[in-house]
């Protein structure tokens, strides 16, 4: 149980003058409590202290001075205070403090102390404070929240300082004493004001009937509130309802709970108020590390770490304690505790799949504010009152109510809102805040119960894998029962075919006893698992009911539908590639080929290759789409999408969840440059034709916001600058590259005055330092530039492309076009012989002065190669010191990123200064650069996507487009599927190709262009061969050691990067299925780094490491907990992948790591880990069995659960307009195929009789998948014996081929590597031969509606 109440001490720290301790016990989210608390000595000379612990009682809300023995005073070096708060059935889990002993310091412990210990202050009260008489002038200074200041007099009269506490001071304030000999003290104290007249009704609403809620009252989820909020007039009020359990967590993050900062205001890190020079921070600093490490290595055996602290003091010593314990133990023996431990995973914590009521707890609910009866006696007893139907449960967010409202005159305000779904406890929060008030005032925590008699809990994940095995928990509770004991049924409906659940035994849906519950009024709460798979990726609704009786006939008690997400598998890959259709353009040999490789390695997965078709048709292109995709991978799934050239409407794709969970996450600068260039130049491409979309404006707003976070800027247009990880705090963090770069693309938005001018201040007042000092800036997480005088004009060029873009704010900043102008001395006195890269050389023929610019524009077009596209090579790229394989995977995206950005750059000079001529055809570089592509439209590194998408807006913008795209036809042909003849439209056209198929013809005729896009996803590729490992493939060598105790898997992680120019890694580190880790548990053994803004979620931990030393090992620990009351089952769980990203170079280095439960052979479980590990309970196997599937040559499988009962012989009752209501639901077909051959075969036990044939026909708004494939197989379980053939009157040899009818549900279809649709009858599926009987079947498939 959570501790729900926080330890802080007084003063954070103790010194050899200490007497004793004063600590504050707080509510964390319940105001009542008798709490046990312990405080233990931590020293290495234990063996000398007589007293190594001190037990006292204490209350939730009061303050206490603990006296301390005087043999800790100078032998100690830390002291634990661990807390638990009495529960009914013993304690809570334990919330810990850490006091450092920081003698021999600037800071002291006998200066001050309180005459009177309190727990808090009031406005106008005084406190009085005893002051030691040292002889020495003192002074005193107050700061509260860690941000306001407070000048206190200094009167002191006889030994006794008084403070007068204003209203200003509410919150947390600190009370410093300082001599000016540097000696300093501190005491925190709180201030708190109440608004007696602040106050919130609950009522409900029922039949136009409004009452009041009382202590024991409940509603139910679903019905409709009232909420009437009282307080002072006009008054803006603030509220929340958030699930109970969540709202302590909440707590410590809000107005409700008052961190404080410590001595930290004395450090220059302080992000609020700041007090310098008053106390050495090094020395203070060095103390505690000192000190918290002795401890650490004093509690090797013990590294517990409890529940957070809201002292930083405390946090801090923690960390030194945890990381020297961490050295000075075995992993087999640590334990990390989580910071809640009772509580689960945030992906499973709605009410609708965890369960809200312990056993012991069922009659009563957690705090003394809620009502004691969970569920009350009815409001109304209108006997004619008719219950309704129960609705289905399917909405159940963490937080109901979030909103603010502004009282009306008389003080009052109502609402009205509806209760979720959930079954639980809801806490209502408020605070106040008026005219004249410098804080808020909180309200009471009003708590609202949402009960049911008898309702239904599915405990299951949110997000699967694909071929995932998991068994969710149901869970049936029955507090109001009608008899003493009562027998339920679970049931499932609308269950999706792509996920296969346990329905019955041997393809049978089972009884009512399969899925039965037996609840009583001794034993109200009984669960049940349920075995489920997941086949192929989407989101699925999955629907449980709890019925009596049976499925069928029973009533509904109580439905809940889950939304899944069911995701790939980190073992597949995605291949992209773009191609321009022509048929009027020059043909070379090997378009996508780079000229300058030579590499059998180098070839691309996807391949074009464009031939005339026959000289009567000069306006025909053939074009060879070539898979190269080893036979050794499984392709899942392969198509062409085909859409016109420079769409007018781009195609808005859906974010996918994963992507927006990126957006709100900590990433890099560079991330959101790239994005932002894509959307933005989209859009001013779209401008240019005279359309808009809003969308995309929404969009580009959202992403420059985003990019303001990582800058300084404020709207006061003082200077500022942008970095790379974050807001930069000091000069070190910013980059004037990014800042220039990010500068040019909010100038090209248009955006406001005030969100320019302060970075255009900091890049003019930086052009006078460029000459000042030799040129160190480091821009190897920017671009991978070797020569120092590469990357100075590659930075000054940029730089002076700032004063082009931004050319229309010169009027409001003075002297704008002069110091842009100061930048002209550096291309004048520049020597070509200097400049190595390709990449600067383009650069300065783009963006330099116009003298400049045009000398570099000749030089360009004297080295071109006009023959073909890509017409530059990218020179001075130094692969062999950088690289020391040229094959591997780093060095191939490399070039090719830098052959994208030399191509574009030079694409920009040459279009800009409208020298394009007419020997050179600079469409089909254009072309050549819009092919390189990728599927969301980037082009690789961040900065090559920001010069490309530019590159083609510029050449877009000056040239006149014709348009003659109005008759250009596609006709695609493949062996084995129908042809198909497409007229290009501005809406993109996707087209399936079978997973078998490696060539694809695309005959295109007509005039204009048009562009495909070949998409295929299959197994990662094989690591290379001749014992080569993934080192030899990524730059970045990972390795894992992973051990279990109890219910965590305690991971050491190392890596070392081989590349010398990766400085930065950005790190995903995957937990499996129902495990989860947090920033406070990752520690690394390094001393010299340091994780930079760590966040978790529900897939992983995510952070940032910097200053990286080549080939230097590198080593983390991570400790990932499981959720406590799921049913998990590791060695079921999909591998999850560690992955190493740089910014320019993307990914670098990646590791599919699997669950140490998971068998290494064929071994289903091993019955001992590690013989060092102790043993620890066993979970219970999952027969795979269990759950019914049929797997296929492609790897994709279909589910075989209730396949027994298949509909056949029903012709005689088939009804016109029923059968063509089917086909016009959604994902519903009907298909008429004639049989080519029929078989046996045996699949898990099971035999099915198979059927293979041709479609003839199709129709159904689920019949797509026919229209290029037409090859079918149909499986058909033995146990439907009425629809099997009759064995002694077929013989296929013999007789005439048969026709077949099937109706069934696209989501059953699955292609197999020869191209093949498979289709596996079940219980809602019809399968009938052709007779005719089977007329009215006949007419509904083959004639379209």
């Amino acid at each position: 149980m959570a501790p729900k109440f926080t330890i802080t001490a007084a003063r954070p720290y103790f010194t050899k003058d200490t007497e004793e301790v004063i600590l504050m016990v707080d509510g964390d989210g319940i105001a009542h409590g008798n709490v046990s608390i312990l405080l233990e000595s931590i020293s290495e000379k234990n063996d000398v202290m007589r007293t190594k612990e001190v037990k006292v009682s204490s209350k939730i809300g009061e303050a206490l001075k603990i006296g301390i023995p005087n043999e800790w005073r100078n032998d100690v070096s830390v002291i634990r205070v661990i807390a638990q708060r009495q529960v009914k059935n013993g304690y809570s889990n334990e919330t810990m403090l850490y006091i450092p002993n920081l003698t021999n310091t600037s800071l002291v412990s006998s200066l001050i102390t309180p005459e009177e210990i309190k727990s808090f202050y009031r406005d106008d009260e005084i406190m009085s404070v005893k002051v030691s008489n040292t002889g020495k002038n003192m002074n005193f200074v107050i700061i509260c929240n860690s941000h306001t200041i407070h000048r206190v007099p200094n009167n002191v009269k006889n030994n006794v300082l008084q403070v007068k506490i204003t209203d200003k001071m509410e919150g947390t304030c600190i009370l410093t004493a300082f001599t000016s000999d540097s000696t300093s003290d501190v005491m925190l104290f709180r201030v708190r004001n109440f608004c007696e007249d602040c106050k919130v009704k609950v009522s409900k609403v029922s039949n136009g009937m409004v009452k009041e809620l009382g202590r024991n009252d409940a509603i139910q989820p679903g019905d409709e509130m009232e909420l009437e909020f009282t307080g002072h007039s006009e008054a803006i009020v603030f509220y929340r309802a958030m699930d109970e359990r969540l709202n302590y967590i909440t707590l410590r993050n809000d107005y409700m709970t008052h961190e404080y900062q410590d001595y930290l205001i004395f450090g220059k890190q302080s992000i609020g108020a700041k007090i310098l020079n008053l106390v050495n921070e090094e020395k203070i600093e060095k103390t505690m590390k000192e000190v918290c490490t002795a401890a650490g290595h004093h509690l090797r055996f013990r590294c517990e770490q409890g529940q957070r602290s809201t002292s930083l003091v405390s946090e801090k010593c923690l960390k030194h304690v945890l990381r020297s314990c961490y050295k000075n133990s075995s992993a087999t023996v640590l334990q990390i505790m989580n910071p809640f431990p009772d509580k689960k995973p945030p992906m499973i914590l709605t009410s609708g799949s965890t369960n809200w009521l312990g056993k012991t707890s069922i009659f009563r609910s957690k705090t003394n504010n809620a009502a004691r009866v969970l569920f009350p006696k009815p409001e109304f007893h209108d006997t004619g009152l008719i219950l309704p139907k129960p609705k289905v449960r399917q909405y159940f967010p963490e937080t109901w109510l979030f909103d603010a409202i502004v009282l009306e005159r008389n003080g009052t305000k109502k609402i009205t809102a509806t209760s979720p779904d959930n079954v639980g406890q809801w806490a209502l929060n408020s605070a106040y805040w008026w005219h004249g008030r410098v804080s808020l005032f909180p309200g009471d925590t009003k708590y609202i119960q949402t009960s049911k008699p008898i309702f239904l809990e599915v405990d299951m994940p949110r997000n699967v894998y694909v071929n995932e095995t998991i068994s969710p928990l149901l869970t049936v509770t029955g507090v109001d029962l009608t008899r003493s004991r009562q027998t339920f049924v679970i049931c499932l409906s609308e269950l999706p075919r792509k996920v296969c659940a346990d329905q019955g035994a041997n393809g049978s849906k089972g009884g009512t006893y399969y899925m039965k519950v037996e609840v009583s009024r001794t034993s109200p709460i009984q669960s049940k698992y349920l075995m489920m798979k997941f086949l192929s990726p989407g989101l699925v609704n999955m629907t449980v009911t709890l019925k009596t009786e049976n499925c069928e006939t029973g009533k509904t008690l109580d439905a809940v539908r889950k939304q899944i997400e069911i995701q790939k598998r980190a073992d597949t890959e995605e291949y992209y590639e773009r191609h321009i259709l022509n048929p009027s353009k020059p043909l070379v040999t090997a378009m996508n080929d780079d000229p300058g490789s030579t590499s059998s390695k180098d070839t691309k997965m996807i391949s074009f290759f464009d031939q005339h078709g026959s000289t009567d048709e000069a306006d025909t292109i053939n074009t060879l789409i070539t898979s190269n995709v080893p036979d050794t991978e499984t392709v899942f799934s392969f198509s062409v999408t085909l859409s016109k050239f420079l769409p007018l409407h781009d195609r808005m794709v859906p974010m996918s969840i994963g992507a927006r969970f990126k957006r709100n996450g900590q990433r890099l600068l560079t991330s959101v440059i790239k994005e932002l260039s894509v959307v933005l130049y989209k859009f001013k491409k779209l401008k240019l034709s005279g359309f808009t979309s809003y969308q995309m404006e929404a969009e580009i707003n959202d992403l420059i916001n985003e990019m303001m976070q990582f800058s300084n800027c404020t709207s006061k247009k003082e200077p500022c600058a942008y970095g790379e990880f974050g807001r930069p705090q000091d000069s070190k963090d910013t980059s004037i590259l990014l800042t220039s770069i990010a500068t040019s693309l909010l100038c090209e938005a248009d955006v406001e005055e005030n969100r320019v001018l302060g970075s255009l201040k900091t890049i003019t007042a930086y052009i006078p330092k460029l000459g000042k000092k030799d040129f160190r800036e480091d821009l190897s997480d920017i671009i991978d530039v070797e020569n120092t005088e590469d990357k100075k004009y590659l930075l000054v060029s940029f730089m002076y492309q700032v004063s082009r873009d931004c050319s229309s704010y010169r009027s409001s900043l003075r002297d704008m076009s002069k110091s842009f102008g100061k930048l002209h001395k550096y291309f004048y006195t520049l020597d070509e012989s200097n400049v190595k890269d390709g990449r600067t050389s383009a650069a300065i023929a783009f963006m330099a002065t116009n003298a400049t610019a045009e000398l570099m524009r000749s030089e360009l077009l004297s080295r071109i190669n006009k023959e073909h596209p890509p017409y530059w090579k990218c020179s001075g790229y130094e692969p062999n010191r950088v690289d020391k394989k040229r094959n591997n995977e780093s060095f191939r995206r490399r070039r090719e990123s830098c052959q994208v950005m030399v191509n574009s750059l030079a694409l920009s000079a040459i279009v800009t200064a409208y020298a394009e001529g007419t020997e050179i055809d600079w469409d089909r570089l254009a072309d050549w650069i819009s092919e390189q592509q990728s599927s969301d439209g980037s082009y690789g590194s961040p900065l090559t996507t920001l010069v490309a998408t530019r590159s083609l807006y510029e050449k877009r913008r000056r040239t006149v487009e014709i348009a003659f795209n109005d008759h250009l036809e596609v006709t695609i042909r493949c062996k084995g599927c129908a042809e198909k003849k497409v007229n290009v439209t501005e809406s993109p056209i996707e087209i399936h190709i079978p997973n078998n198929i490696h060539y694809v013809t695309l005959i295109t005729k007509g005039h204009g262009k048009a562009v495909v896009a070949a998409r295929i996803v299959a197994t990662k590729r094989p690591r290379p061969k001749r014992g080569l490992t993934q080192d030899d493939y990524y730059p970045v060598h990972l390795s894992i050691d992973q051990k279990v105790q109890d219910n965590f898997v305690h991971q050491t992680v190392c890596f070392n990067v081989t590349n010398p120019t990766i400085k930065t890694l950005d790190m995903f580190h995957g937990t499996y299925t129902l495990f989860t880790a947090t920033p406070d548990q990752l520690y690394f053994l390094n001393d010299s780094y340091s994780p930079i803004n760590p966040t978790s979620s529900a897939l992983g931990l995510h952070f940032i490491i910097t200053n990286i030393v080549t080939n230097q090992t590198i080593c983390y620990k991570v400790a990932l907990s499981e959720s406590k009351g799921a049913n998990n089952f590791p060695h079921k769980s999909a591998p999850v992948p560690i992955r190493a990203t740089h910014p320019v170079q993307g990914l670098v280095g990646m590791l599919l790591i699997a669950h140490p439960d998971v068998p290494k052979s064929n071994v289903v479980v091993r019955h001992r880990r590690h013989h060092h590990t102790r043993t620890r309970f066993v979970r219970r196997i999952i027969d795979e069995s269990a759950v019914d599937t049929v797997c296929y040559d492609g790897g994709e499988c279909s589910c075989a659960e209730t396949t027994c009962g298949v509909k056949c012989n029903k012709c005689d009752m088939d009804d016109p307009e029923a059968l063509r209501d089917l086909l016009l639901s959604p994902g519903f077909f009907g298909i008429r195929f004639e049989l080519s051959s029929i078989s046996s075969s045996l699949m898990n036990g099971a035999n099915y009789t198979i059927f293979d044939g041709t479609v003839k026909d199709s129709n159904g708004l689920g019949a797509g998948a026919f229209e290029l494939s037409k090859k079918v197989r149909v499986w058909l379980r033995a146990c439907n014996m009425d629809c099997l053939p009759q064995s002694n009157s077929f013989s296929f040899s013999k007789q005439e081929k048969k026709l077949y009818y099937v109706l069934g549900h696209e989501d059953g279809l699955n292609s197999d590597s020869y191209g093949r649709q498979n289709y596996i009858l079940n219980h809602s599926d019809r399968f009938e031969e052709s007779s005719y009987a089977c007329h009215n079947l006949n007419s509904a498939i083959t004639i379209r509606f």
